[in-house]
């Protein structure tokens, strides 16, 4: 059985970007396995990855992120924990090694993410509780100058009423970085593949839990993160976001405050 493995999935990401993602995870994982799950138009990566000891799949379409991770995860039945990489992320030395051995430690665990960090060294406030149409709508439309005004809200639904330095239950874990017990994806079937993009971190969150494993957050292991935010940037992306907020309440109820 394979202690450690791991997905990327890609689309149209810098060779450089990924190959960073690539570097970060190997030295950590002791007996693992990483696939990288190609969603770009072409499958022009893989000659920029040859050098490295990765399994590279070409899905030959925009298959989605969740159906990306989902092709992995089936590779890897008979790990022990699989690990959701964003191509974004740099994992610090010892991060894999600290989460297997806190999940280790807690079998009642399904999914436990590391503290985030900027570039910078910054937090980032990825924690959150389950969303409302309000929170929702508040972060993604409401001018960054008003702000101000409903801060107290802000930081409730990022859960820095809880703050990022103590080991505690997440509802809502970024799917940047999820490290998960692969017995438990399995259990809930993996991702929701109606979920394209956005919100099916939400929902694997949800199903882990309603399958009774606990999802927690460790700030003694750490990830940085580039953070794109790129439903902030396109319309088109916003639009995306908007189809699959309304998936994620239609499935889940709708909860407006």
């Amino acid at each position: 059985m394979l202690d450690c493995s791991a997905s990327i999935v890609v689309y149209n990401n810098p060779p450089e970007m990924v190959r960073n993602a690539i570097e970060s995870f190997l030295p950590c994982a002791l007996n693992g396995v990483l696939h990288i799950v190609d969603n770009s138009p072409t499958n022009a990566l893989e000659s920029s990855l040859i050098d490295y000891p990765v399994v590279y799949h070409y899905y030959g379409s925009n298959a989605g992120y969740g159906r990306g991770h989902n092709w992995a995860i089936k590779e890897c039945l008979e790990s022990r924990y699989h690990v959701i990489i964003n191509p974004d992320i740099t994992i610090a030395p010892k991060t894999i090694e600290s989460l297997s051995g806190f999940m280790d430690a807690n079998q009642e665990v399904g999914m436990v993410c590391p503290k985030v960090l900027n570039k910078d060294g910054s937090v980032q406030y990825l924690n959150k509780r389950y969303p409302t149409i309000y929170d929702l709508f508040i972060r993604r439309f409401l001018p960054k100058k008003m702000h101000c005004l409903i801060e107290k809200r802000l930081a409730w639904y990022e859960t820095r009423d809880i703050g990022y330095e103590t080991i505690h239950d997440v509802e809502y874990m970024s799917g940047c970085f999820m490290f998960c017990r692969t017995k438990a994806l399995m259990e809930v079937d993996g991702f929701d593949e109606r979920y394209f993009m956005y919100f099916e971190d939400a929902d694997l969150s949800r199903k882990i839990q309603q399958a009774g494993y606990r999802t927690i957050y460790y700030p003694d292991a750490t990830v940085t993160h580039l953070w794109e935010r790129a439903s902030h940037k396109s319309i088109k992306m916003t639009g995306v976001f908007i189809v699959n907020m309304l998936r994620y309440f239609n499935k889940w109820s709708w909860k407006y405050f």
